[in-house]
């Protein structure tokens, strides 16, 4: 893909926009899923999501840094074609990124949540948790930190 105004051209850039997304993601995520283990919004809810946010967004953005941008480059290089549109490369690289996102982060949230012992249902939480995860950061993703991070790297770049 070549150089594009919305995105990143630097290494700062870049952690500028990685910042954007993944604290839209993580704010919204990690609100939802506390909000799904209390179901009452509450003093308790907001000091849980106030102590674990740092937590989860230093995590995700590891992980992506380390592990998922690779994977998800390495997939968009097999399916979008050299000529494809910006818009089918973001596309691919949100598909992918969420894909592995999701999936890293649901198990490393129930492990943070709950601990990890074959006893305390890890396997089944996953398997329920993980698909709505994955629907939702990808909506998230498509319709409001994707478009809001490459509008912030638009502005920079004007």
């Amino acid at each position: 893909m070549n150089q594009d105004y919305r995105l990143p051209q630097n290494s700062k850039e870049g952690l500028l926009y990685g910042i954007i997304i993944c604290g839209i993601t993580v704010f919204f995520m990690t609100s939802l899923n506390v909000y799904l283990q209390f179901q009452t919004v509450n003093t308790e809810f907001l000091f849980a999501v106030l102590t674990s946010l740092p937590l989860f967004f230093i995590v995700a953005m590891l992980v992506e840094n380390f592990f998922i941008r690779h994977f998800s480059d390495k997939m968009v290089s097999k399916f979008a074609a050299t000529g494809d549109s910006f818009n089918a490369n973001i596309l691919f690289s949100v598909l992918f990124t969420v894909l592995g996102m999701s999936f890293c982060m649901t198990f490393i949230g129930d492990f943070i949540g709950h601990g990890f012992t074959l006893e305390s249902g890890i396997i089944s939480r996953f398997f329920t948790a993980w698909p709505r995860n994955f629907a939702i950061v990808l909506f998230l993703e498509l319709l409001i930190a994707q478009p809001l991070a490459r509008k912030a790297m638009a502005n920079l770049h004007k």
